[in-house]
């Protein structure tokens, strides 16, 4: 009988602890969303996440930062983009080990992180426009309406030339016994890359 008693005690202090212990991980896990929520709020935040999530080409946060900005016309552009540079970042690396010259894939990776930072740029004032006046795109001004449209053009044309070069890489890799046209079209590509990313980033420079 003390047996039965002793074991139902531990059994209920052994519960005791294991709800202790879960809602201290319920509370945890929910004090790390709030934070996580809080710091895509976050225009600076924001834009070193997406920055930091694009390198590392980690496809479920690229999605889950980019999700967290207004629904407005560029946002979907914006994940495209980010998630053509990553595939560029890793594609850089898969060529030079495959032979391709390591000058040209410092360069494919410089040209990148250029247009990182303008994508995160990007963002950061798509969350600051937010905080001003809401996820409505139609209350934004017609001039700011019109200013991100531009520049969502202008991302396509980083986006398309981003899947471009990765094409141009491939083209590269295969070249170790053709004429050396990959090589041209990746120099072709990257140039078209770079004129891209000074567009945006001359866009960019207005002020809204």
């Amino acid at each position: 009988m003390e047996l039965l008693f002793f074991g139902f005690v531990a059994f209920c202090i052994w519960a005791f602890i294991t709800d202790v212990q879960n809602k201290k991980r319920e509370k945890e896990a929910a004090e790390a969303e709030a934070a996580r929520v809080a710091r895509l709020g976050d225009p600076a935040q924001v834009g070193t996440e997406l920055a930091r999530t694009t390198r590392q080409g980690d496809p479920g946060r690229m999605h889950e930062v980019v999700g967290h900005l207004p629904a407005w016309p560029v946002r979907d552009p914006l994940l495209h983009t980010a998630q053509w540079l990553a595939a560029l970042t890793d594609g850089a690396g898969v060529a030079e080990a495959a032979g391709v010259h390591r000058d040209i894939t410092d360069r494919v990776r410089a040209t990148v992180e250029a247009a990182i930072t303008e994508l995160s740029a990007m963002a950061v004032k798509q969350v600051s426009l937010l905080r001003l006046f809401g996820p409505d795109w139609k209350t934004l001004d017609a001039s700011i309406r019109k200013r991100l449209e531009a520049q969502t053009g202008l991302l396509n044309l980083i986006c398309n030339a981003a899947a471009s070069l990765h094409r141009s890489l491939g083209d590269a890799v295969l070249e170790q016994r053709t004429d050396g046209s990959g090589v041209r079209a990746v120099e072709q590509d990257l140039h078209a890359l770079a004129d891209a990313i000074r567009q945006i980033s001359r866009s960019e420079d207005e002020r809204y």
